[in-house]
């Protein structure tokens, strides 16, 4: 780790082992202390409660980051193949390519469109009206509409 860890922070063991701390690559830590003067943390091991007697040097660990290499080591197989379908994972959306073939794959899509249009549009102009006006009223803390 090339920064000083933050006491709460998550990191995982790369290195070190057997030599400075008895803790195995890939052991999860979170960080409860941290010596500046020396480049030191201890931490408490994944799944205890107890801090470790061990000083662990900051070169001897990483910081845990949840991104795309980490969910593909430990998210199971279908959904990684679902999330590899997606433009980023933020605001999970298919990309362009799948959904070209989710749409193709539709017997008759582009009558389902054509009619979902002429439905919206056939809707009565007094209905809309209708709907525009319901939440006009004053501000009567009615906790129905939207205008309080």
């Amino acid at each position: 780790m090339d920064r000083e860890p933050s006491p709460g922070e998550c990191v995982v063991i790369t290195g070190g082992t057997n030599q400075d701390h008895p803790l195995p690559p890939g052991t999860l830590l979170i960080v409860d202390d941290v010596d500046s003067s020396d480049s030191t943390l201890r931490g408490i091991p994944r799944g205890q409660q107890a801090v470790l007697d061990h000083w662990i040097s900051w070169s001897d660990v990483e910081p845990v980051t949840f991104g795309w290499r980490y969910a593909r080591r430990h998210l199971p197989a279908e959904v990684v193949a679902l999330l590899s379908a997606c433009d980023g994972v933020e605001f999970l959306q298919l990309n362009r390519q799948v959904k070209e073939a989710i749409v193709d794959s539709l017997p008759d899509w582009k009558q389902r469109v054509l009619a979902a249009i002429a439905d919206r549009d056939e809707k009565p102009a007094a209905d809309a009206d209708a709907d525009a006006d319901a939440d006009a009223d004053a501000d009567d803390n009615d906790e129905t509409d939207d205008d309080d």
